[in-house]
């Protein structure tokens, strides 16, 4: 620390000193450190340094007073507290603090850093310049403090988040300092809603410190598992705060303004309130941070757009459908078309309705649902996120859930990233979509419970586009079943689709095998793709031509010993 390490010894100036001609910054301030140090301020040094005083004082736009202190500093280079001050100049501790509202003019022109010092869980004040300050003192030109005003809101909330880390969470400074520099920045911004709702505050310090704490907590963690701030976390924070046992029992119970203005509330795990962790909600998400991604999401390989399948990469694929399912398909996507979803969901929305469109595709598996979906996406130039289902569940207490609020937290983040609104996938989720659990006894009930309320809750709040497809219908729970405003059932193609199907994957064919192919075997679309992949298969080992024997070959060891017969009715079902 400078104050004990410091042993500046000043040069004995002699009557033969002469001042330079022409000073400079460097000069001017380096000639008044040299007379002040151990000079006790007296009338002696004033009259010495009249000169270079007066060129600093124009310079810099400083009291003389203010010169002292900040040669002082530079030269010291680290932060200085008051009895650094006073062993510098050999005079009292409290004769330095007279001059108190000068040093804190230097701190309000950003030209001196306030720091604290904590020995033995007592804080000092301390002081240090600014950092570039000394750069600009070399280039004899006055210090340009940062820009903290007319910020846009990535880099106000960048910055917020910096100074807690360094100073708020790491207790190197004290809360009414803390608040009063987030009070200066959100002064300085006024035009950002963020700060127009944090001055609100301005009357509990305290309460505009922790909402700034929440808030950075967001910005770095937000959409990640360690989201949320925790009691123990705000408890050390605020430990010298006489405010702070009122403060800790109003979170606790629900009862903190920030909680009734709707700002926070309490996290989440195993689909119960934590009241011992918190979290920002969508409502200020959305009205305070719109636009601003959480740099958990941002820096794990930028997680907003994860999984996002372009839809210039799709490729298109003839699909044949049923009568009714072609019917419906054909309406779906002209209602997501770019062209007129907006429209569509400005109309709801003016209704008082919920604009978002959620869709099931069920039926037997290998009827097309999973192409489906693609092609709509490739029709409607929307890229999709296809939800890894699998990965959701996680053996540990909390954790899928987590994992399943991350996906449409991520999905958020795409539909304000990506200029056209993005399709949620939900593929084969018939283990999601199944029907709750009644009489909980397992873990792992009240997980798949919990997990199936996120989504039922997800589902009721949805503004963008989510398609799930499910095999397994009768499982389906009717809470599912009401928040779908699109179920297109898939059903096995009849006769004449299935002819389609051959004649298209079998290139070659003839319109009677292909017919004749259809009504012998009751197979889907997919298990015609199949028999198209065995027969190119078949060609590349041997490089002859397969006959229609052959396919037959393959279409009875597709169905592995099951019956062989057409369905019993031709035609559409």
């Amino acid at each position: 620390m400078f104050d004990e390490d410091f042993d500046y010894i000043a040069p004995d100036y002699n009557e033969e000193y002469e001042e330079p001609e022409t000073w400079t910054l460097i000069s001017a301030l380096d000639r008044v450190l040299n007379e002040a140090i151990g000079s006790n301020l007296s009338k002696k040094f004033w009259n010495d340094c009249k000169n270079p005083l007066e060129y600093l004082t124009k310079e810099l736009e400083m009291t003389r007073m203010q010169v002292v202190v900040f040669a002082i500093l530079v030269e010291c280079g680290e932060a200085l507290t008051w009895k650094g001050f006073a062993k510098c100049l050999r005079c009292s501790r409290l004769s330095i603090m007279s001059y108190s509202n000068e040093i804190e003019e230097l701190v309000a022109r950003r030209w001196v850093i306030r720091n604290n010092v904590n020995e033995c869980g007592t804080f000092f004040d301390s002081f240090r310049v600014a950092d570039g300050l000394v750069n600009a003192l070399q280039e004899n030109k006055p210090f340009v403090p940062e820009k903290i005003d007319g910020l846009e809101l990535g880099t106000f909330v960048n910055k917020m988040v910096k100074y807690v880390n360094k100073n708020v969470i790491s207790l190197n400074s004290r809360v009414c300092d803390d608040a009063k520099w987030m009070l200066m920045m959100c002064e300085a911004n006024t035009h950002l809603p963020l700060c127009t709702e944090a001055l609100k505050l301005k009357s509990n310090q305290d309460d505009l410190l922790l909402f700034m704490m929440m808030v950075c907590n967001y910005a770095e963690w937000g959409g990640t598992e360690t989201e949320g701030l925790q009691l123990s976390t705000i408890d050390e924070v605020f430990r010298d705060s006489y405010y702070v046992d009122a403060m800790k029992d109003a979170l606790q119970q629900g009862r903190h303004m920030l909680f009734s203005e709707g700002w926070i509330g309490h996290a989440f795990e195993g689909g119960l309130a934590n009241t011992n962790c918190y979290v920002i909600t969508r409502r200020c998400k959305e009205e305070l941070l719109d636009g601003f991604t959480p740099n958990g999401l941002r820096n794990a390989n930028n997680l907003s757009l994860q999984g996002l399948t372009r839809h210039t990469l799709i490729k298109e694929k003839a699909m044949f459908y049923n009568m009714v399912e072609q019917q419906q398909i054909e309406r779906l996507t002209s209602l997501l078309s770019q062209e007129r979803l907006p429209d569509i969901q400005q109309r709801l929305e003016e209704q008082g309705m919920r604009k978002g469109f959620a869709c099931l595709f069920y039926g037997a598996p290998g009827t097309g649902k999973t192409e489906t979906v693609l092609q709509i996406a490739r029709l409607t130039g929307r890229d999709i996120m296809q939800v890894d289902i699998a990965g959701m569940r996680d053996k540990y207490v909390g954790e899928s859930e987590k994992n399943i609020k991350m996906v449409f937290e991520r999905y958020r983040e795409a539909c304000k990233r990506s200029e056209v609104m993005p399709i949620l996938f939900f593929n084969e989720a018939d283990a999601l979509f199944s029907k709750r659990n009644e009489n909980v006894e397992t873990s792992v009930d009240k997980m798949d419970n919990a997990m199936q309320n996120i989504i039922l809750q997800e589902l009721e709040d949805l503004e963008g586009i989510l398609i799930a497809t499910t095999n397994l219908t009768s499982n389906l729970d009717n809470a599912f079943e009401r928040r779908f405003l699109f179920k297109v059932e898939f059903h096995m193609p009849g006769v004449s689709v299935k002819q389609q199907l051959w004649s298209s994957m079998l290139q070659g064919i003839t319109e009677e095998d292909a017919r004749r192919l259809a009504m012998s075997y009751n197979f889907s679309g997919g298990q015609i793709e199949n028999i198209a992949r065995k027969r190119t298969i078949g060609f590349i080992l041997s490089g002859k031509q397969t006959s229609i024997e052959d396919i037959e070959g393959y279409c009875k060891a597709e169905v592995m010993g099951r019956s062989n017969n057409a369905e019993s009715v031709i035609g559409f079902r």
